[in-house]
């Protein structure tokens, strides 16, 4: 287990804060409005692309669907476990952006 954890790359979770920062101050400068909240919804508007995009994706027809493996009862319950898990985090950053707001 400890081996899985260490192997894991944070470099890309790294990359898109930064840029979702960088949005959020820029949206501050030119606006005044709150750089939190405007950092935490363009995190929420990447992450609901992201979901969209893997649920298309996994679609029959779609860039990462394969006949036998992707629309297999087990492969439907993980995606179904993933959308879950994307959903939830969703709605705490929309918790945390509202709250930051007031």
């Amino acid at each position: 287990m400890y081996w899985q954890m260490n192997c894991i790359d944070l470099k890309p979770a790294a990359i898109m804060i930064s840029i979702c920062l960088l949005i959020g101050w820029g949206i501050q400068y030119f606006t005044g409005f709150y750089w939190l909240t405007a950092t935490l919804l363009v995190v929420i508007a990447v992450l609901v692309n992201g979901l969209i995009i893997f649920n298309e994706d996994l679609d029959e027809g779609g860039f990462d669907h394969q006949e036998g493996v992707t629309d297999t009862p087990e492969a439907r319950a993980e995606q179904s476990k993933a959308n879950k898990i994307q959903a939830a985090i969703i709605v705490l950053l929309i918790i945390g952006a509202v709250w930051s707001y007031i």
